[in-house]
C-alpha cells in the first residue's frame, strides 16, 4: 500500500511539474511573439503564438495577436479563423469581434444572411441573460439551497420547492445552450476561389462560387467532399481540403 501511495504522489508531482513547464514555455513563446510582432516580423510572431496554443494555453490576447499577425501578413482567411477560434473561448469579446468584422470586410463574398430561426433567437436571448457558465453556477447554487432547506435547515423548507424549480430551469437552459453550441460548427474557406458543386463529384454542375475568408457551415461529408451551407441558405459540395474548421 505504501509503494502504491508513493507511485500516486510521484505521478501527481510529475503531472504538476509538466503543467508548470508547459505554462512557462507558453509564457516565453508569448513574449517572443509579442517582440516579433512589434518588430513586424509576423512569420516569427505567428510561429510563437502557435506554440502557446500548442501548450494548451488559451487567452484572448493570444488569439487576438495571432489573428492580427496573420492579417498583417496578408493571410486574411487565417486571421478570420483565429478570431473565430478566440470567440469560442471568449464570447462577446469586443476586441475580437471588432477585428473579426474588420477582417471580414476584406472578403470578396457579400452574403445576406437569413433571419434567425425561433430556436436561434431563444438561444441568443438566454445567452444575453447569462453565459453558459453562469447558468451552470445558478443551477448548482439553487440545487444546494434545495438540499440545505430539505435536510439541514427544516425552517427553510418553504423555499425548497422554489429552489428546486429554479435549479431545474437553469439546468435545462444550460443543456439547451450546450446542445445549440455543439451543433454550431463552422469553417472558413481557405482557397482564393472554390467552386461549390451540386453533387459530391468532380464533374457535377457548379452551384455557385465562394472565395477566401467566407464562413460556411459543414453539414455532412462524403469521401473527399464536404456539403456546406452558407448564411443565405444556399448549399452545395466542396473539396474538404479547401476549408478549415473553427472547432478542432
Amino acid at each position: 500500500m505504501r509503494s502504491l501511495t508513493l507511485l500516486i504522489v510521484l505521478f501527481l508531482s510529475l503531472t504538476i511539474t509538466a503543467q508548470e513547464a508547459g505554462f512557462e514555455k507558453g509564457i516565453v513563446a508569448f513574449e517572443a511573439g509579442n517582440k516579433a510582432y512589434l518588430e513586424e516580423d509576423y512569420d516569427v510572431a505567428i510561429k510563437a503564438y502557435q506554440e502557446v496554443l500548442a501548450e494548451g494555453l488559451h487567452s484572448k490576447e493570444v488569439y487576438l495577436n495571432l489573428g492580427n499577425a496573420y492579417y498583417k501578413n496578408g493571410q486574411t482567411a487565417s486571421s478570420i479563423l483565429y478570431y473565430e477560434k478566440g470567440l469560442l473561448h471568449f464570447k462577446k469579446d469586443v476586441d475580437l469581434l471588432t477585428n473579426l468584422q474588420f477582417a471580414e470586410n476584406q472578403r470578396i463574398d457579400r452574403i445576406e444572411p437569413l433571419p434567425d430561426s425561433i430556436i436561434k433567437r431563444v438561444y441568443k436571448f438566454l445567452l444575453n441573460l447569462m453565459n453558459s457558465e453562469s447558468w451552470a453556477v445558478t443551477s448548482l447554487i439553487f440545487a444546494l439551497l434545495f438540499a440545505v432547506a430539505k435536510t439541514i435547515k427544516p425552517r427553510l423548507r418553504k423555499i425548497a420547492t422554489p429552489s428546486l424549480i429554479v435549479a431545474l430551469i437553469a439546468f435545462l437552459t444550460l443543456l439547451f445552450i450546450r446542445k445549440i453550441e455543439r451543433s454550431e460548427n463552422y469553417a472558413i474557406v481557405f482557397e482564393p476561389a472554390v467552386t461549390v458543386l451540386s453533387d459530391p463529384k468532380i464533374d457535377a454542375p457548379v452551384a455557385f462560387e465562394l472565395h477566401e475568408g467566407t464562413k460556411v457551415k459543414p453539414v455532412e461529408s462524403f469521401e473527399e467532399f464536404q456539403k456546406i451551407e452558407i448564411a443565405n441558405g444556399q448549399s452545395g459540395w466542396i473539396i474538404t481540403s479547401s476549408i478549415r474548421f473553427i472547432k478542432e
